[in-house]
């Protein structure tokens, strides 16, 4: 039995929302670093709930996404095929959170498409 289904039991998940790094090679314009660049971004869950709203008469939905909570400029200096270089900056994601967000009807996340096929 798969237990990765239990995505939206009220109570049982616990938001896990958090910085991860991933070495690439950053190409802008046909001008590449000469390195690899550790670039961060935000992955994780957070919470979410559709729960049914007597006075609304209909179901309320609370979503939360995983998202940038602090984040500084960095630089990298690339390498352009005519032997120039390029000073290029890009944001780097140094702390995440869970924020609210409106849940739109029909929007599906990633890992619900997984779980689909």
């Amino acid at each position: 039995m798969v237990y990765d289904e239990l995505w939206c039991v009220p109570g049982r998940l616990q938001s896990v929302c958090q910085v991860e790094s991933q070495q690439i090679i950053v190409e802008v314009n046909h001008c590449v670093s000469a390195a690899p660049v550790n670039v961060t971004s935000c992955v994780g869950h957070c919470r979410s709930s559709s729960m049914y709203s007597a006075a609304a008469n209909s179901m309320m939905h609370q979503c939360e996404c995983c998202h940038e909570a602090t984040t500084s400029m960095k630089q990298v200096e690339l390498t352009c095929a005519d032997g120039s270089t390029l000073q290029h900056s890009y944001s780097q994601v140094e702390s995440c959170r869970c924020r609210m967000e409106t849940c739109s009807a029909g929007a599906t996340t990633r890992a619900q498409h997984r779980r689909r096929r």
